[in-house]
Parts: structure tokens; C-alpha cells; sequence
């Protein structure tokens, strides 16, 4: 659940999102399909699970379409943000294709989150870089992330984008989820500038579950 809200108005969203590792893509991708806005559905109840159904048949061009869909969902945004608003997109600059993008370097231990939670700043360098606004506008992403130096674990990350003199801020937080075990999203809290004033944004996650594509080939007899 998604809600976004400036001085004058407020949104409420309800969401899909799907987290996807495709066996022949390198890094974690993430999709939302909204399915009510403001009370009201956004799709018919055929429509329901349409990204996961793409991902548990072999459909050759699935990722495409689910980029498509999740970009014809940023429309229902009260701010043309695109697919910026992820809770998990910092979490894939640490995958290996995209580190060498990035400086590292290792801040202080932050104590109100745990007494082994280590804060670490990165700061993309490389161009093009990885987000964009619109077609061809660079927006170089930095921030911070906080890690349990006992066990890896990513508890809280913070995005800031764009060549912005006061750039969009995205707040993360993890939780464990024990059915799964993994870690899940908990909360993101979103704020962006705008010429009227502001947008700020809260969204919680909740009903996680796990799927898999299992294929099977058989070879004809000559």
C-alpha cells in the first residue's frame, strides 16, 4: 500500500510488486502493477497475477512486458517519477555488475539500529548512469547503506538521484520474513520536490510468498 499526498491532495495505492531473479538476466529486477487507486480497481479480475503469470510460462519476451506494464502503472503517481519509487532499487547497486559504478566508503556504526550495524556511503561516478530522467537526462545516484557487519544483512538504505539542487530522497527498511527466510521490504518512505510544494510517500509490504518456473523438455524420438 502506496500513499502519496502534497499540500492539496492525497493518493492511496494498492500494488503487486513483483521480485524477479530471471535465469538469464544478471541483476534483480523489480515490478509494480497498481490494481486500485483510491478505492477504486484499476484492472479486472482477469488481470490478477498478470506479471507472475507471465514469469511462470516460458514467454520469451516476459521481462519486456512486465517493464511495460510497471511503466503504465508510474502513471497513477501523483508525480511523474517513473518506477524511481522501489524499495529495493539501492539494494541492487550492490549486485556485481553495478559496484564498480559506484565509491564505497565505510562510515560510523549506527547505534539506534543495532550495535553491529555499519553505515556505508556510496556515490555513482560512471556515465551514462543507471536511472534516468526521461530518455537521456543522467541522474547519478548516492546515499547510504546500513549493514550488519555479523552477518551481511542490509537493514535500511537511502537513495538520493538527479542532478537536483534538492534531489528526491527514498528511505528503505527491512524486515526478516520467516516463511521465506530472507529478508523483505518493511517500509519506504519517498519525498520528491515539486513546484507546488512537496510529495511525500509511505508504503508498506505484506503478503509475501515465493513462486518458481520449472520447464521440462523432452526429446523426440527420430
Amino acid at each position: 500500500v502506496q500513499e502519496m499526498s502534497t499540500p492539496r491532495r492525497k493518493r492511496t495505492i494498492k500494488s503487486d510488486y513483483l521480485f524477479v531473479k530471471h535465469p538469464d538476466v544478471v541483476p534483480l529486477m523489480a515490478f509494480r502493477d497498481p490494481f486500485e487507486v483510491d478505492g477504486k480497481p484499476v484492472r479486472d479480475a482477469a488481470s490478477a497475477d498478470r506479471m507472475m503469470k507471465l514469469f511462470t510460462s516460458p514467454v520469451r519476451d516476459a521481462i519486456v512486458r512486465s517493464r511495460a506494464l510497471a511503466e503504465e502503472g508510474a502513471r497513477f503517481n501523483l508525480l511523474n517519477i517513473g518506477t524511481l519509487n522501489n524499495p529495493v532499487l539501492t539494494m541492487a547497486f550492490l549486485q556485481p555488475d553495478y559496484r564498480p559504478r559506484f565509491r564505497w566508503n565505510l562510515a560510523g556504526i549506527e547505534k539506534d539500529l543495532g550495535p553491529t550495524i555499519r553505515t556505508v556511503r556510496f556515490e555513482e561516478f560512471r556515465v551514462p548512469s543507471i536511472l534516468k530522467m526521461g530518455a537521456n537526462q543522467d541522474m547519478l545516484s548516492r546515499g547510504l547503506i546500513w549493514v550488519d557487519e555479523d552477518t551481511g544483512r542490509v537493514v535500511k538504505t537511502r537513495l538520493q538521484a538527479g542532478p537536483f539542487r534538492t534531489p528526491p530522497e527514498i528511505v528503505s527498511t527491512f524486515r526478516r520474513e520467516e516463511s521465506l527466510g530472507i529478508d523483505v521490504p518493511a517500509e519506504m518512505k519517498d519525498w520528491y520536490p515539486d513546484s507546488n510544494g512537496e510529495i511525500r510517500g509511505v508504503a508498506t509490504y505484506s503478503r509475501f510468498r515465493r513462486f518458481a518456473v520449472k520447464t521440462d523438455e523432452a526429446i523426440a524420438k527420430p
